[in-house]
Parts: C-alpha cells; sequence; structure tokens
C-alpha cells in the first residue's frame, strides 16, 4: 500500500482585535487581583504569566507542518507515532461556520498527549486513509474534546 502524505498548518489562525486584548488584560489583572485579596500571590503571578504567554503564543504565526502515514506509524513533521502506542483512530468530519473541517482524531497510549488531533486537506483521499490505518490500527468514534472546541471559540 502506498504511503500518503500531506502538509498541513498546525491549527486555524484567526486575527483578534484590540478588544479581544482588553478582555484578556482585564480578566486577568481582575483575577490576579482577586489572588492577592485572597493570600494568594503564587497564583496571582501564575495568571498573570499565562496571561503574557497567551498574547505571545496569538503573536506567533502558525507553521505548516508535514503528515506521513507509512508501514511505521505516523509522522508528524519530526515525531514518529509508531502504531504500537496508538490505540484506534477516527476521520471527524465537523461543519464549522461555512465549511466543513475534516480531522484525524488518533488515540494514543500517552498519558500526557491521548489523543492527537491531525488537520486534514481536501485533498487527502479520506477512503484510502481510512483503508490504510485499518490495516494497523482500529477505528473507533471518537469526538474532539470540548476543551479544545472552547479554547476555538476563544481565538486560540
Amino acid at each position: 500500500m502506498k504511503d500518503l502524505e500531506w502538509k498541513t498548518i498546525e491549527h486555524h489562525h484567526e486575527e483578534k482585535s484590540s478588544d479581544w486584548f482588553w478582555i484578556l488584560g482585564i480578566i486577568s489583572l481582575a483575577t490576579a487581583i482577586l489572588a492577592v485579596y485572597f493570600g494568594n500571590i503564587l497564583f496571582a503571578i501564575v495568571i498573570l504569566l499565562s496571561a503574557f504567554t497567551i498574547v505571545l503564543f496569538i503573536h506567533t504565526k502558525h507553521q505548516e507542518i508535514d503528515v506521513s502515514i507509512n508501514k511505521k506509524g505516523i509522522r508528524i513533521d519530526k515525531i514518529l507515532y509508531p502504531y504500537t502506542n496508538l490505540e484506534s483512530f477516527w476521520i471527524d468530519e465537523e461543519e464549522e461556520f461555512d465549511h466543513v473541517q475534516t480531522q484525524l482524531l488518533v488515540k494514543s497510549q500517552k498519558v500526557l498527549q491521548p489523543l492527537i488531533i491531525i488537520p486534514i486537506p481536501d485533498e487527502v483521499d479520506l477512503e484510502d486513509l481510512k483503508n490504510y490505518l485499518l490495516s494497523y490500527i482500529d477505528e473507533e468514534e471518537m469526538k474532539e474534546p470540548f476543551f479544545n472546541h472552547l479554547m476555538e471559540f476563544l481565538g486560540f
């Protein structure tokens, strides 16, 4: 069977308005002030550092990544996920506003990364992808976690 390869972006990037940054700043500052008021200075510092990190993350351009699916496993850029560490997959076609966002969801045995989400561009034949993966791992219906939907809604 022929290896499958494609390029995709890490995730959809959306420009933020100045209002978005003001809201982030006000909420972060108010939460930090409340934390200091209740005597938890360390939590206040964590809140402010988190807000600063979010601002830095939002200003970075999302990179294009190479995805390769071959007989060894699934490779995302330089990271190989061997089939022995993967349990199952699901091809999720979710309608998002004005287009369909197709993603490959892969359940991993790793504790820190239990679900690998890979965007699939329109050029990839989903039937070929499904048949290729079925020869190595099981298909199991999965949904993208609520936290991911929340982060997309918030613009991350």
